[in-house]
């Protein structure tokens, strides 16, 4: 039976909490599809996480999307629902959790939105309504000129009162640091008020554990609104996960190294292009780069696809003994952004349209680079960039991912459910995410994977 039921606006925030869920004793499956979400479930899950890739469309087709999502995961019996949002409170965050609400109110429910945007794990905290991201203000960070859905905006209040049709309350420090009883006592005030939005403060894993008990103990229906261990917290405080030993997931300190890790690197972000750099500079690594523009070129995809894979094949043939083979565009071991002109004379597209095409390319030419590789040595994939993470994992015809656990948070490890690659190894990785180090740490991690289930 499905306890848990939680939809996220892309594929990178479901691992994200499906791996916090995995550390928490549950079994989560992240699925891919938003349709027919029941046909892809194995019944062994507990808790089921849908992406339905919304982040960035239409208030009126997110609020379309997460609506049926949450009517599906209702059918499958869900006691709780929660709304994953993004650490950085990207896209229509107010569309989404109001899609959400409608599902449950349909049922005779009278919901209330419970938001609490802090991760405290990843440096993600709310105080007196401001979002910091390592103590800098949100509207400060590279968030500011995301390309698709850049926020502008520090004070959550300020920005989810522009985004939901309801009136948004806010539940400062003071009264979470006063203790359970006294936030249970404002959130009782607020319902009884007619409010039934409600954004709350916290810093630290502690403050999101006393919201959680202040939310169990006032009852009634609930949609947790979070980037995961508000969440998390809360199915913990009403005993819908049941605690389980969690195993060792590094191969006992051991450092050996069999089969390829294929890293699939598409994010256009600084970071990215530092991480990958990194570790294109280890022993080991066999690097092969694919040109954006003939990428998207009608008439040459073909033949770049081609030297792609001549390319690769001549690595892992050659006597350099390759492990790590590394698929990236050129901007992201160059870390320079091709001219939006070259990107539409050799598309012939304008827009997002441009970026959807060279997604979907490139995440066909990363099953092309998996089917090189080969079953037998693929010892796993690491994919890094939310949206080459879900056009890749479409590529290779899965139908989502089997939560196993973390490398650190936000840098989440899984096997691909179904389709020709069905339990091969992941790390998936958002392009904001980590260190310089992460993608070492996380091809390491692929390794051990391959030593203890061999």
């Amino acid at each position: 039976m499905t306890a848990l039921g939680i939809v996220a606006d892309d594929l990178t925030g479901g691992t994200t909490v499906g791996a916090l869920l995995v550390r928490a004793g549950a079994r989560p499956t992240v699925l891919f599809r938003h349709h027919d979400v029941a046909d892809a479930l194995s019944g062994r899950e507990d808790s089921v996480i849908v992406s339905t890739d919304s982040r960035a469309m239409e208030p009126e087709v997110a609020f379309g999307r997460v609506r049926h999502a949450a009517e599906q995961l209702l059918a499958l019996g869900a006691q709780q629902l929660s709304k994953r949002i993004d650490t950085t409170c990207r896209g229509g965050i107010g569309p989404e959790v109001e899609g959400m609400m409608s599902a449950l109110e349909d049922t005779g429910q009278d919901p209330m939105a419970v938001i609490v945007p802090a991760m405290p794990e990843s440096r993600r905290i709310v105080v007196d309504g401001y979002s910091l991201i390592d103590s800098v203000l949100l509207a400060e960070t590279d968030v500011a000129r995301d390309v698709r859905t850049p926020v502008t905006e520090s004070h959550l209040p300020t920005l989810l009162g522009t985004q939901f049709g309801r009136e948004v309350a806010h539940i400062g420090l003071a009264d979470v640091l006063a203790g359970p009883a006294q936030v249970a006592g404002r959130l009782a005030r607020l319902h009884d008020q007619g409010i039934r939005v409600v954004l709350l403060d916290a810093t630290t894993l502690a403050q999101i554990e006393t919201i959680a008990r202040a939310v169990a103990t006032v009852g009634g229906p609930v949609v947790a609104v979070d980037p995961g261990p508000f969440s998390v917290a809360l199915a913990a405080q009403r005993g819908l996960i049941a605690a389980r030993p969690a195993r060792d997931r590094t191969g006992a300190g051991s450092r050996e190294r069999h089969g390829v890790v294929a890293v699939i690197a598409g994010s256009a972000t600084v970071r990215t292009h530092e991480q990958m750099t990194r570790l294109a500079a280890e022993p080991g690594t066999g690097v092969v780069t694919a040109d954006v523009l003939r990428l998207l070129g009608a008439e040459t995809v073909e033949a770049e696809t081609a030297r792609v894979l001549a390319d690769l094949r001549q690595l892992l043939d050659g006597p350099a003994n390759v492990q790590v083979a590394l698929l990236a565009l050129d901007t992201v071991l160059t870390g320079e952004r091709t001219a939006q002109a070259d990107l539409e004379a050799a598309s012939g597209l304008t827009g997002p349209r441009i970026a959807a095409l060279l997604t979907r390319r490139f995440g066909e030419l990363a099953r092309r680079v998996l089917d090189e590789i080969g079953a037998s040595r693929l010892a796993g994939a690491y994919l890094t960039g939310g949206d080459v993470m879900v056009a890749t994992c479409l590529a290779l015809e899965a139908d989502g991912l089997e939560m196993v656990d973390y490398v650190i948070p936000q840098v989440d490890q899984a096997r691909l459910v179904g389709g020709p690659f069905s339990q091969l190894p992941v790390v998936c990785k958002g392009g904001l995410t980590g260190t310089d180090t992460t993608a070492l740490q996380s091809v390491d991690r692929l390794f051990d994977e391959r030593i203890i289930t061999s």
